[in-house]
């Protein structure tokens, strides 16, 4: 989605001496499809200005990791119809790996927040939104066709569709005074939003599609969170902070990544900050 625009001392050292910038080794090749949530979007360093997309992204993190042969083509902006005509072309009878994040902008995420904030008026996102659950019904289906793709394009790929981060805190008036938004249109936001797009994409579960909850490893680490403790960036980025809008920083990615290896049967993941660099 994209807005216009604790392990001991030495056990976090050895995995320190993992890069985590484009994979280079060969081994298994990985695709990374998705949206500005996989992409890293505004994450130092974008080495895709036209679609802000990172070298600390989970796809590169995770291929880093694994000595995969990374093919990263996810995109800030995207929608499912452009992973469908653009980013497919990447996935190929060889692939073994593809990772899909993606949903957030059929649904119209950058306008959802946009209506969010306070200044225009406070319950923009609950008066104006009020087929939610049809778009993503709908988003849905076309998240449906991609897999069905992937699955004819790359027979033998496993395939792991990256849920959303939790960006907004069960307790949503904590909110009140860090982030300009109204606590009545976060929590609908929480529920109806970000909620809806897991539960739709867990959905699609099973037949070589593996669903990765990222929320549990972000929940305390919120846009509304301090500052120090935010891997979701709020309406604003702070300086010395990196990535865009309401969207994970470094360390979201770090947590998003560890889920990924998690499912990938990599052990339980690794807790953030085990990335170095």
């Amino acid at each position: 989605m994209k807005l216009q625009h604790c392990l001991p001392v030495l056990a976090i050292a050895a995995l320190m001496t993992t890069a985590a910038g484009p994979a280079q080794a060969a081994g298994q090749p990985y695709v990374a499809l998705g949206d500005s949530y996989a992409a890293g979007v505004g994450i130092p360093t974008v080495i895709d200005q036209a679609c802000d997309r990172s070298d600390r992204n989970y796809a590169h993190l995770v291929a880093a990791k694994q000595s995969y042969t990374l093919t990263d083509v996810t995109c800030g902006g995207a929608t499912t119809s452009d992973v469908a005509a653009i980013q497919m072309s990447a996935v190929g009878a060889s692939t073994e790996i593809v990772t899909l994040g993606i949903s957030g902008n059929d649904i119209g995420f950058g306008d959802i927040v946009r209506s969010c904030v306070i200044l225009t008026g406070g319950a923009g996102c609950r008066n104006k939104y009020p087929d939610m659950p049809a778009r993503i019904a709908k988003a849905g289906t076309a998240v449906g066709n991609l897999l069905d793709t992937i699955r004819e394009r790359a027979p033998k790929a496993k395939i792991l569709l990256v849920g959303y981060p939790k960006i907004i805190p069960d307790n949503e008036a904590s909110c009140t005074g860090v982030q300009p938004f109204a606590a009545e249109d976060l929590a609908w936001a929480r529920d109806t939003v970000v909620e809806g797009l897991n539960s739709m994409l867990q959905g699609h579960a099973g037949d070589r599609v593996t669903y990765v909850d990222t929320q549990a490893a972000t929940t305390g680490h919120d846009m509304c969170q301090p500052a120090a403790q935010r891997w979701i960036n709020g309406a604003q980025v702070e300086s010395g902070s990196n990535g865009r809008t309401i969207h994970p920083n470094s360390l979201g990615h770090e947590a998003m990544a560890a889920q990924v290896l998690a499912r990938l049967g990599s052990g339980p993941g690794l807790p953030t900050g085990s990335f170095g660099g």
